[in-house]
């Protein structure tokens, strides 16, 4: 376990996964970050990559050859190597090896970042192209956060505030086989979405091109919260189970395959092209009040 610590707040970050573990405030000590009891949800703040959400038939091709992928990759079940660390920054890596090439048949490396600036985690992914051809991936974030944050306090008690008015559009998941129907909604959020579990029923509630900087997860009964800063993410998901004290923001670049997917890889919905000797670099951060 890899711990980051300022005067203001403390972060710890596991080898396996490079994944967020733990979150917590000094000045207000409070731990924002859900605690991974697996009665509900026994993860964190997985990281996904190189896919985010199911393929169809967990199955892809790439130059007609069959690859198999589990929902949101393999990043969040291996474990990364330690780049480079001080007290309150800390470089997470996960490069190619053959294990990885029998179902993903591209060479990258996968660095992960993570740095405390006052009461602000800022957490940046980059993915680095070392192949001989052009790699294609998709990659989002899924941290889950603790609702209600202080006790005495219910999940109805907090919302989700966006800093502008939304008019994304909406995407359904068939709850059979988790792929994404087909046409989206255009819908119009209010500023303050309140939260409750039949929100959820359908499972993730998953927008595209959502324009706030900032999303934040308030309550109507006390004044602590998180300030989530994102920008130029394609997609953006929350996501909680039924009767969970958690609610997850998801920054997505990519998304679970449509339904009527050809399951081609290089033309997947959402998929990112990354050229030879290139660098793709996305970042979103978390700031406690």
């Amino acid at each position: 376990m890899i711990v980051l610590e300022n005067d203001k707040i403390k972060a710890n970050i596991a080898l396996f996964g490079a994944e967020l573990t733990k979150l917590y405030s000094k000045e207000t000590q409070l731990d924002y970050l859900w605690l991974g009891d697996p009665k509900f949800w026994k993860r964190h703040a997985p990281i996904l990559f190189p896919i985010v959400g199911k393929l169809k038939d967990h199955t892809y091709y790439v130059a007609n050859k069959e690859y198999h992928l589990p929902q949101h990759g393999f990043a969040r079940d291996n474990k990364f190597v330690i780049i480079s660390q001080s007290e309150n920054k800390a470089l997470f890596e996960l490069a190619f090896s053959e294990k990885t090439l029998e179902i993903y048949p591209y060479k990258f490396k996968l660095q992960i970042t993570y740095e405390l600036k006052a009461n602000i985690l800022e957490i940046t992914y980059q993915v680095i192209n070392i192949d001989k051809q052009s790699i294609f991936f998709s990659i989002g974030a899924h941290p889950a956060f603790k609702c209600p944050i202080v006790n005495d306090t219910s999940f109805a008690d907090y919302y989700i505030e966006f800093q502008y008015q939304e008019k994304p559009l909406q995407y359904s998941l068939n709850k059979e086989n988790g792929l994404r129907i087909e046409k989206p909604a255009s819908i119009e959020l209010p500023t303050q979405l309140s939260l409750d579990y039949t929100l959820f029923e359908d499972d993730a509630l998953i927008y595209k091109n959502i324009k706030s900087n900032i999303i934040s997860l308030q309550s109507s009964r006390h004044k602590h919260g998180i300030n989530f800063h994102c920008s130029n993410w394609e997609y953006f998901a929350f996501w909680t189970k039924k009767d969970a004290p958690f609610i997850c923001f998801e920054p997505w670049m990519g998304a679970a395959d449509l339904e009527n997917t050809n399951q081609d890889f290089t033309n997947k919905d959402g998929i990112i092209e990354l050229p030879v000797n290139k660098e793709f670099k996305q970042h979103y951060a978390i700031e406690l009040f």
